[in-house]
């Protein structure tokens, strides 16, 4: 029996999030997924996209709009049934949400760091962080380099060579495809917005924004191939990049990985201790604070609060919906990670 437009769409729907729920509830099927068959696809897509000097992503999301808005004066203006319009906006939804999962998105649903890479999570308490803290901005300190111009192809070089070298310990799938940085078409909205890089899994590729500051580049970099890889938690992304990023033998590199990430273990032993906060920021070099105040000023004067918030907040939704329920909150989570993962895979 042939189906109704309204009975085969809610099959359709009913089908694909049932999918995804179960999904999300059976990280193992995630894990097996992004480990035997994501591989297959990130280097389809990304062979395709390297083919192309501009981002795919960009295109494809202001084309969507364009058909979108394109169906609405149709359907207005009665050139196109309502009930008929609605349909293929619907459908078209349905197929892009069935496309993102299958071609990515189930990286969400995997196993989290411990379980995959078989690591003892550390307990979290105020003697381990108190002394996990210090000893990070002893090596804050030692790390620090005064950045002058860099070679963004000859660090995309080493951050690859770092990715395979520590394919095991991160089990990772190396090659997983191309991961030739793009920039971003829209780089002003998103550098209003705060975003300095993000991955587009509808065609496998990774942005890096431009306006990013020298010695933010390297982390930004590893930390959107860490995406590409098949991770998903921005946490961990970030602990991907910071390992990557402190274990290399270039000073820029490991530089870095410091100085994007000191910001989160002070932002937490600020909220742990802080009548000693400023104990601890006393001990951190006037270099390395100079550069986080440079940091922050230049994002902060090219920043739209407006739109900014507005990012946030759908961000924040997006990756509560899948299942990293500290929202945007999840970027700060990495220094739990570290606290795990310190002496063990960097000093």
């Amino acid at each position: 029996m042939k189906l109704s437009k309204p009975v085969k769409l809610m099959t359709t729907a009913i089908l694909l999030f049932a999918s995804v729920f179960i999904t999300s509830k059976t990280p193992n099927f995630a894990e097996w997924y992004i480990k035997n068959v994501y591989p297959l696809i990130a280097a389809a897509l990304s062979f395709v996209s390297a083919l192309f000097p501009f981002s795919l992503f960009d295109v494809f999301t202001v084309l969507v709009v364009i058909a979108l808005l394109a169906m609405l004066v149709l359907m207005i203006f009665k050139k196109i049934k309502w009930s008929k319009g609605l349909y293929i906006i619907a459908y078209s939804g349905l197929s892009l949400i069935a496309y993102f999962y299958f071609a990515w998105g189930f990286a969400y649903f995997r196993n989290d760091f411990y379980t995959r890479c078989n690591v003892r999570k550390a307990e979290f308490n105020a003697q381990n962080f108190n002394e996990f803290a210090k000893s990070f901005i002893t090596d804050a300190n030692a790390a620090y380099f005064e950045f002058g111009s860099i070679d963004k192809n000859d660090i995309n070089e080493k951050i690859e060579r770092q990715y395979e070298k520590l394919k095991d310990i991160l089990k990772i799938k190396y090659p997983n495809g191309k991961r030739k940085p793009k920039q971003m078409l829209y780089e002003s909205l998103h550098t209003k917005t705060g975003v300095s890089g993000y991955f587009g899994p509808f065609f496998n590729e990774i942005h890096v924004n431009n306006f990013a500051l020298d010695l933010e580049y390297p982390f930004t970099l590893a930390h959107e191939k860490a995406h590409q890889f098949g991770v998903a938690s921005e946490a961990e992304c970030n602990l991907y990049a910071f390992i990557v990023c402190a274990t290399d033998n270039d000073a820029q590199l490991r530089y870095s990985a410091y100085i994007s990430t000191i910001g989160y273990v002070l932002n937490n032993y600020y909220k742990t201790f802080p009548d000693d906060y400023r104990n601890l920021i006393d001990s951190v070099d006037n270099k390395v604070i100079e550069d986080l105040k440079l940091i922050s000023k230049h994002w902060t004067d090219a920043k739209n609060q407006t739109l900014s918030n507005v990012h946030k907040t759908v961000y924040d939704t997006y990756l509560k919906t899948n299942s990293i329920n500290s929202g945007i909150k999840n970027y700060s989570e990495v220094v739990n990670l570290l606290i795990s993962t310190y002496n063990i895979l960097v000093k």
